[in-house]
């Protein structure tokens, strides 16, 4: 019997430095890293200590500075070779330095620049330094996930140390315990030590080498005897100044960590943006709970404690609680508008009588509501077979909106409350953006700025989907991303889906993370609906009271050029075709006036038909596009099954094969029997090609009489074959003398639109067996043409909070059932109801017990008479 033995593993030791140096993207993602570190050993504060001051060179030395020089390790007589002696004391720097000597000196004093973090937590038994410490990717803070005083912990991969290895070659650590810990304390033997604290040393060149596995790179560990940290900062960080640090801060245990040989020059220019991505670090509220500080011993007066940001000067504030059931509590402030300069007969408005937009609400400054991740993405919980919206936790959402600047006539429409556009303009710049935060800290690179994650909830792309103004009488104003920040908090305990990537940089781009970014991207909605809303009441109040004016400057602009073009018809007349007028001159410049105003009145209107005409158009071909969209899947099966003829592949293979020899053969086998199938693929296809072109046949986009009976016939014929496919039938009940004079290109968009929404419902209707119907009826009394849709589909989805909702442009429950992403155009409906209303009709819902309902009604004045 063969011998079987177990090989096992090696790990290269340059695996270190792929999950090190390689893999966190950025030094100032490595120092945050190593900040998190201080935050889950329950430090009270963490102090980034950067020891630059040797960047530049320095004409003169002090002999205190020179000698400082030689205890860090330059030779006295290395030094003379670019310094000379004074004899007043002091060095300077030697005239006519050779540019590669400067280097040289540059170099040199470079290996004397240092980086420090600094924390006052629990610092590290031997034990923890060999088990965990130095043990790649530990599980021990995803098993453990608070510390002692009960935070969770930031890290989870065990590969933050390695961020040690971004910043620089070498590094030294000590680290001093709590002495009742030292009964945890044990060496590789089990011993218990008397040690209250350890100095271990790295060299992360150690790690490189052919063929060198991690287990030959070994650390330096030093047992050390002292009564506190703050002895050793004294000792090892003598420049640090302790007094700017908060004296409740007691330096009693923790760990220092000195950083040499470092990979970058930390001038003051990458130092003031560790600084500022600090600020964005920690949400505000929490900085009493861990404080951060930066020092800079290049700029020893210029940083200090890291207090965050705080933003109190915002048009609009969000705020979005949502629990683990999927409840959602919201809170709007409003301090866009100065609210003492609007008038008071604007609230008298019917639109302005309700809440939230009665002056009460708007003194008030803030309104609630309540609702649920289901109404915040209508439609997608019948599609949500993986239980998305279950999986994703509590979580709390704070967004602002802050115009960067405002036009003086837009201030007075809107009634806007006045700001420093300057003073904006660098907050936004600085802290703009949406920012997601886990247990306290940032989770990068969301909202970074000047990053392209920056608009990671995709605002930009909906903003240039929909770029309606914000008092677009139909709708559809969407936020600019530049004009926003805020902060998403979560949590490692309650939203256990969203996982780091192991980079560190992000999270895991799973289903319940894609569904999370549309139910945030859904919740700016509320506050854009609210926007728009009152935006459009004050755009109309504003033209009804200022119409004289309005209607002057446009009677200007006419004038304008009316003169321009005279002056220009003078200019180029020739001076025998010239004929003075009879009469009075000015009466004949008032009657020339009104003529040429009259003419290009009788222009503009024919634009407007025009433009009519082309729309109508337009609103057959978006209608026939959505149904193509909607079976496009079909249709590029078809496509590929046309590929090759069908008869005369038959008229081939007979005469090689016998039909009668495959009669007993299995369809899949039968090669007759897969010709057979093609060609009614092949039938189907023709069906829908002759369908789809005679959505837009020229006789359609002529208004004439619309016989509804034999029309919906037709229409009938045309979807038979895409409905039976569906199991979906279609029944006609339409009065004979039902007519109207109309485009029946307009009536086409109507009934696609409906026919193919009922398609889609039908798709997420878990009802087995049940017959699938659509009933469209036509009635006429003295008054009305009455239109009655229905289907026994599952109807409206019972997350649409305010069902008229869905005649609103963009507006759609159909939704990608993995992601929660809007697949639907959101124009289905927006084109029924704006059809209608053009041809003085009007649409209700109906509320069947089962499926859904709509009625159309037209005045009886289209009926069409002695038919």
């Amino acid at each position: 019997m063969e011998e079987v033995i177990d090989i096992p593993f090696k790990v290269s030791a340059r695996t270190a430095r792929l999950i090190g140096r390689e893999n966190i993207a950025t030094f100032k993602g490595a120092i945050i890293e190593l900040v998190k570190n201080a935050y889950d050993a329950d430090s009270k504060a963490c102090i980034v200590y950067f020891d630059n001051k040797y960047l530049t060179i320095k004409e003169s030395l002090e002999t205190v500075e020179f000698m400082q020089l030689i205890e860090k390790g330059i030779s006295e007589s290395v030094l003379l070779n670019y310094y000379s002696r004074q004899g007043t004391g002091g060095y300077l720097l030697e005239k006519n330095l050779p540019e590669q000597a400067r280097q040289e000196l540059k170099n040199l004093l470079a290996t004397l620049n240092t980086l420090y973090i600094i924390d006052a937590g629990e610092g590290m038994t031997q034990n923890i330094i060999r088990d965990h410490w130095m043990t790649i990717g530990t599980d021990n803070k995803a098993t453990d996930i608070f510390t002692k005083s009960g935070r969770v912990k930031a890290g989870a991969k065990g590969i933050g140390r390695f961020a040690l290895d971004k910043l620089g070659n070498r590094c030294e650590m000590t680290t001093i315990f709590d002495p009742t810990d030292r009964s945890k304390d044990t060496d590789i033997h089990g011993q218990e030590t008397s040690y209250t604290g350890y100095e271990w040393k790295v060299n992360w060149e150690d790690f490189e080498g052919i063929y060198k596995t991690i287990d030959r790179v070994n650390a330096k560990l030093t047992g050390l005897r002292t009564d506190s940290l703050k002895t050793e900062l004294v000792r090892r960080v003598p420049e640090l100044d302790l007094t700017k640090i908060d004296p409740a801060i007691v330096f009693q245990y923790g760990t220092i960590l000195k950083i040499t040989q470092l990979r970058d020059d930390w001038d003051d220019f990458f130092v003031s943006q560790v600084f500022s991505d600090l600020e964005v670090l920690v949400p505000p509220k929490e900085t009493g709970g861990f404080r951060i500080y930066l020092f800079s011993s290049q700029q020893p007066e210029k940083y200090g404690e890291v207090l965050g940001s705080v933003c109190d000067d915002y048009d609009y504030k969000l705020v979005a609680k949502a629990d683990k059931d999927g409840n959602v509590s919201v809170t709007i402030s409003r301090l866009e508008y100065d609210v003492e300069l609007i008038p008071s007969d604007f609230f008298n408005r019917d639109a302005m009588r309700s809440f939230p937009y009665r002056k009460e609400d708007f003194l008030k400054g803030e309104w609630q509501m309540d609702t649920t991740l289901r109404e915040i993405l209508p439609g997608f919980a019948e599609v949500d077979e993986k239980n998305s919206l279950a999986s994703i936790g509590p979580f709390e959402f704070s967004f602002y909106f802050l115009k960067r600047a405002y036009s003086t006539p837009d201030a007075e429409r809107f009634h806007y409350r006045r700001f420093q556009a300057g003073v904006r303009k660098e907050w936004l710049d600085k802290f703009g953006g949406i920012k997601l935060f886990r247990d306290e800290f940032r989770v990068r690179p969301y909202g970074e700025v000047e990053d392209s994650a920056f608009d990671w909830l995709g605002l930009g792309n909906r903003k240039s989907a929909s770029p309606a103004g914000i008092a677009k009488e139909g709708g559809g104003y969407r936020v600019e991303p530049e004009n926003v920040a805020g902060a998403i908090r979560i949590s490692r305990l309650t939203n256990v889906q969203f996982e780091d990537k192991s980079s560190r940089e992000g999270l895991q781009e799973n289903p319940v993370f894609k569904v999370f970014r549309e139910i945030i991207a859904g919740i700016v909605s509320i506050f854009e609906r609210d926007r728009a809303y009152i935006a459009r009441e004050m755009d109309a109040y504003f033209k009804e009271k200022n119409f004289d004016s309005i209607q002057a400057q446009q009677a200007e602009v006419i004038a304008k050029k009316y003169r321009e073009r005279k002056r220009q018809n003078t200019s180029n007349r020739q001076p025998q075709s010239y004929q003075p007028a009879a009469g009075n001159g000015t009466e004949d410049d008032k009657d020339t006036q009104l003529e040429l105003l009259s003419e290009l009145s009788e222009k503009k209107d024919a634009e407007i038909e025009k433009l009519k005409e082309e729309q109508i158009i337009l609103r057959g071909l978006a209608s026939n596009g959505i149904v193509l969209a909607s079976f496009s899947h079909d249709l590029s099966k078809l496509n590929t099954a046309m590929a090759s003829r069908v008869d005369k592949l038959k008229r081939l293979i007979v005469d090689k094969i016998r039909e009668s020899d495959y009669t007993s053969v299995e369809e899949r086998l039968n090669p007759f029997a897969l010709l057979a199938k093609m060609q009614r693929q092949d039938k189907k296809l023709q069906n829908w090609l002759n369908f789809s072109m005679g959505a837009t046949r020229k006789d359609k986009r002529t208004r004439k009489q619309l016989i509804f009976k034999t029309y919906l016939k037709d229409y009938q014929s045309d979807w038979k074959t895409a409905l039976e496919e569906r199991g979906i039938t279609l029944n006609i009940d339409a009065d004979p003398s039902a007519s109207m004079r109309v485009f029946e290109i307009d009536f086409d968009s109507i009934f696609n639109n409906l026919v193919v929404n009922s398609i889609d419902a039908f798709k997420t209707s878990t009802g087995e067996g049940t017959e699938r119907l659509i009933n469209i009826s036509v009635t006429v009394n003295s008054k009305e043409i009455l239109i009655n849709y229905f289907d026994n589909g599952p109807g409206l989805s019972p997350d649409i909070a305010q069902p008229e909702k869905i005649f609103e442009a963009l507006f759609s429950t159909k939704r990608h059932e993995f992601t929660g992403e809007e697949i639907g155009t959101g124009l289905g409906m927006w084109l029924v109801k704006s059809i209608v209303e053009e041809n003085e009709g009007r649409v209700n819902l109906l509320f069947p017990q089962q499926g859904f309902g709509l009625r159309i009604t037209f005045p009886v004045k289209y009926k069409a008479a002695n038919v």
